[in-house]
This record gives structure tokens, sequence and C-alpha cells, in this order.
């Protein structure tokens, strides 16, 4: 690149702001890391000390942006998928809370995330009758022409069904003891 170039001042302007590490008497001066390519120009050096966050601020915003616009899509895709317990263990065909789920699907959920995914089985023959039930349950409620799309998603729930947690909050009820408090009037020591 030749010395004052247009190249060549794009080039020392993305250098990273600051001191230097470089080597000298066997170690490296300082010993924490610090960048190593050379100095950035008087010229540079003003600006970023004038204007510092403002050419980062962009890169930071947009990393952030990507990190949380994963979560968000991460999040929807959770939300909208169909697990196991919302269909019937024996005939695959979605249970009551599956079809109320659905419905919430197609009616709340965003537009551009408006998909439904149903948990992959390890069996074949399920996950295409699972498929098979959403599919004719969005065509019973929108008619074939919905845009809802089903797709299977190899995954496992978040957390656990209701219907689990209300067993084990039944169970641990049953089993508590009710409260008992020693009480003895000998020693009361009331004098």
């Amino acid at each position: 690149m030749e010395k004052y170039s247009p190249e060549w001042w794009a080039y020392t302007g993305s250098l990273p702001v600051g001191s230097r590490q470089f080597y000298r008497f066997g170690k490296m001066w300082p010993p924490r890391p610090r960048p190593t390519e050379p100095q950035q120009t008087f010229m540079q050096q003003y600006h970023s000390a004038h204007f510092w966050p403002t050419p980062y601020n962009e890169m930071d915003r947009n990393y952030i942006n990507t990190i949380q616009e994963a979560q968000i899509a991460k999040g929807w895709k959770n939300a909208t998928t169909l697990y196991d317990y919302h269909f019937n263990p024996e005939t695959h065909e979605l249970t009551k809370s599956g079809r109320e789920h659905l419905l919430w699907i197609m009616q709340s959920a965003v537009s551009h995330r408006r998909a439904a995914y149903v948990q992959a089985s390890t069996e074949k023959y399920i996950n295409e009758q699972r498929l098979t039930n959403v599919n004719n349950y969005v065509n019973e409620l929108a008619g074939p022409a919905s845009s809802l799309a089903v797709m299977l998603d190899v995954t496992s729930p978040m957390s656990r069904p209701a219907v689990e947690v209300e067993n084990y909050q039944r169970v641990w009820l049953e089993n508590m003891e009710s409260p008992h408090i020693p009480y003895s009037l000998e020693g009361s020591g009331g004098e």
C-alpha cells in the first residue's frame, strides 16, 4: 500500500485504538494483552480520543442484536412446538391441550414466525401420524388454504407438562405430616 493513499488511510483507521504491546529485553511490554499492529497516525489517535465510542457503538449494537435475534427465534420456536405431551400416547392425535396450543399458534403467533413444530420421535411412523394429525386439524380450522407450516423438530421440552407437576404436588401434599409442636406443662419455669 502506498503511504497516504485512500487504502492506507482506511487500513490505519481500522487499526485498534490505544497503546501497543512490544517486545523488549526478553519480555512483552506491557504484560497484559494489547494490540501489536502499527500505531495509528496522530490524526486518527486524536479522532479516537474525541469521538471514542462512536465508531464502535454500531459494531457493538449489531453484535448484541444478532445474539438477541437468535434468542428470540429460539424462544418462538420453543413456544410454537407441540411436544410429546400434546399428543395421545396411543393414537398420536392431538389432546385438548395440544389443540388449544395449535389454535394459539394460529391466532397469536407473530406472522413472520407463524409455524408449528412437532417434537420428533425416534419412530418414523409416529412422526408421520403426528404430522398428519396436526395438518388435518389445521385444515379443519382454517381450510386447505392455510399457510401454517408444520415441521418436525428434534428437541425436548424445557419443562414438565402440567399434569405431571400436579401429580407430584398431589403426592407431596398427601404424604405431608400435620404440624406437631411439642408441648409440656412440666418445668415451664413460671416462678
